[in-house]
């Protein structure tokens, strides 16, 4: 008797065996993803998958041939001046991609969604045979699924505030210039009307800020704001459309929740640390299908923000787990090094730029950390949320990180934070939501005074004196980092660091004060500087310029003020120093007329 197999089924063994082959990359180099290899073994032949392909190069092209005006913004290669200090301001990241390496994945019928420099490589609509395909080319270096990930849910996010346009829990008695409404628990819990009574209120700092759009923006509360002008894209749909809008994905209810909490100004009712700054807004999140958000969006929103210059990039955003049947990242990929958002994030930090993120509202667990990336980065500052009694929520993540580091690193308010009411044509506010995506905007508003008041300062600069300047520096844990941030102390050390005074000038209380019908102003210069001296009003807004960029060497000088020259109303002032471009100090003054 003879046994033997029947030809069809060897085959089909034959063809099994070959496609594992492919898959695999038995008998030459592995370039598939074990994640994506997974996908594929169980995905239909002709069924598209958004998957990353990773180049080994960017070809022949080097950094000192290429100039930075080329694909970077003015402002952008300003920041990186100030902050970059000793260092290159560009690098490899910065090249474009090969041209030729994407031409010839378009040419075998690839739809290319993305692109990044950073991360060297493009995302793609691909099918099977196709990845099976360009894996073979020698450019390639790896082919891996674009992760789509479930946002970690805030504890509530109900909407059911008060939108009829009345203060209900306005603070009448609070000891400050701004009458800041129900918002001053918020702020004074991490110390912002002493900061404000400063004159430090974010002036001339650029923040992105990352949501899933941004639904009220004709709020009163975003007036100063947008009259500085708001650049914006949505990295969803494809256009410049952060607003919501019938046949568009996403919705942008949370992104207005957020955007309030770092520059809402409207005094009475909300005000947020960082009103005077300047915004631009990315859409990067998809709401649709049980909130999936793509890591190609938030990525190369970075690469669009650096471009144009940004400061900081908050970002309430934490993703873990991600829409099924795909594989997601779990606890153990919390190290720093493996999700493909958290490596944007501190190239992002190394381009000079503060990255902001909330921890994520998966609460305790006493086995391992509850993170979401990218708020395991090693660069950024992960920020979690307390209760206005100042105790941990106990929905707000912990750590530590897989390779042990403390994280969160700070902490602000999470819990019924007063913020605009979304929804368009929305005139009221609201204090009913809650999260560590509350906490994460107000810390990143603290981060733009303090570079508002040291502009010199590097991201790594910003993150330590904001530690060291918290409730519980010297005893930091798991559950709250460093603890409590406490703006005054960041600021005032900002204002000390070394970089803070470059040849050492300092600006002396007007005398007398208050005055009327003048005050002089002295100024003391260790080294020649080319100064401004600006008048501003509590908004930063500028009335006059005492001094506008004249020239003095090395001493002592005393500038005389008469504001009855451009009609200035009695009230309360700042006076501002600027020396080569650079804010030095401010004071405070009383107009009486």
């Amino acid at each position: 008797m003879k046994y033997g197999i029947p030809k069809n089924i060897i085959s089909i063994l034959i063809g099994s065996f070959s496609a594992i082959i492919l898959l695999t990359g038995t008998g030459f180099e592995k370039k598939i993803s074990g994640r994506l290899d997974i996908n594929l073994r169980y995905a239909a032949q002709e069924s598209k998958h958004l998957v990353w392909i990773f180049f080994r190069d960017k070809g022949d092209i080097s950094v000192n041939e290429s100039d930075p005006q080329d694909f970077l913004t003015s402002r952008s290669i300003d920041r990186r001046y100030k902050r970059l200090k000793g260092s290159d301001i560009t690098d490899y990241l910065d090249l474009p991609l090969n041209a030729g390496y994407i031409k010839v994945i378009s040419d075998m019928g690839i739809e290319i969604k993305r692109k990044s420099k950073w991360l060297n490589g493009v995302s793609c609509y691909a099918s099977k045979l196709q990845i099976e395909m360009i894996s073979r080319k020698s450019f390639v270096k790896e082919v891996d699924l674009v992760q789509k990930y479930k946002r970690s849910i805030p504890l509530s996010e109900d909407f059911n505030g008060n939108n009829s346009g009345i203060n209900i829990n306005a603070n009448l008695t609070a000891l400050s210039e701004i009458n800041y409404g129900p918002s001053f628990n918020q702020a004074n819990l991490i110390n912002i009307p002493a900061v404000h009574d400063l004159g430090y209120t974010g002036s001339g700092v650029l923040v992105a800020s990352f949501d899933s759009g941004f639904d009220n923006l004709n709020h009163t509360c975003f007036d100063l704001i947008r009259e500085k002008g708001i650049r914006s894209f949505d990295f969803v749909n494809g256009d410049t459309i952060v607003a919501n809008d019938t046949g568009r994905m996403g919705t942008g209810a949370h992104g207005t929740l957020t955007l309030s909490l770092v520059c809402g100004y409207d005094q009475g009712w909300l005000v947020s640390p960082a009103f005077d700054s300047e915004i631009i807004l990315a859409k990067t999140e998809n709401t649709d299908s049980e909130t999936p958000l793509e890591e190609d969006n938030w990525i190369a929103a970075a690469e669009w923000a650096d471009s144009l210059g940004a400061d900081i990039i908050t970002s309430s955003l934490t993703y873990l787990e991600f829409n099924s049947p795909y594989p997601s990242y779990t606890w153990q990929d919390m190290d720093g090094n493996t999700a493909r958002i958290t490596l944007a994030a501190d190239i992002a930090v190394s381009k000079g730029i503060t990255v902001v993120v909330s921890a994520g509202n998966d609460g305790f667990n006493p086995d391992h950390n509850t993170l979401g990336a990218p708020a395991d980065g090693k660069k950024v500052i992960t920020v979690g949320a307390v209760t206005l009694g100042k105790i941990r929520a106990g929905f707000s993540s912990v750590g530590p990180t897989v390779d042990g580091r403390i994280k969160p690193e700070v902490m602000a308010l999470g819990i019924s934070n007063y913020t605009a009411f979304p929804g368009a044509g929305n005139v009221g506010y609201l204090n009913s939501s809650s999260g560590t995506s509350l906490a994460c905007p107000m810390v990143a508003g603290v981060c733009a005074i303090m570079l508002s008041a040291n502009p010199l300062l590097t991201p790594e600069d910003v993150k330590q004196l904001l530690l060291s300047s918290s409730e519980r520096t010297g005893q930091p844990d798991n559950l709250t980092g460093w603890g409590i941030v406490n703006s005054l102390s960041a600021v005032n050390a900002a204002i000390r660091f070394n970089y803070a005074v470059p040849g050492d000038f300092t600006l002396d209380q007007n005398f007398p004060n208050p005055f009327n019908p003048s005050t002089t102003i002295k100024i003391n210069l260790k080294k020649e500087a080319t100064l401004s001296v600006i008048v501003h009003d509590i908004t930063g807004k500028e009335h006059t310029r005492i001094v506008s960029n004249k020239f003095y060497s090395a001493g002592n000088y005393s500038l005389k003020y008469n504001p009855e020259s451009n009609g200035l109303q009695s009230g309360v002032y700042f006076y501002t120093l600027i020396a080569n471009g650079i804010k030095i100090d401010s004071k405070k003054f009383v107009y009486l007329k």
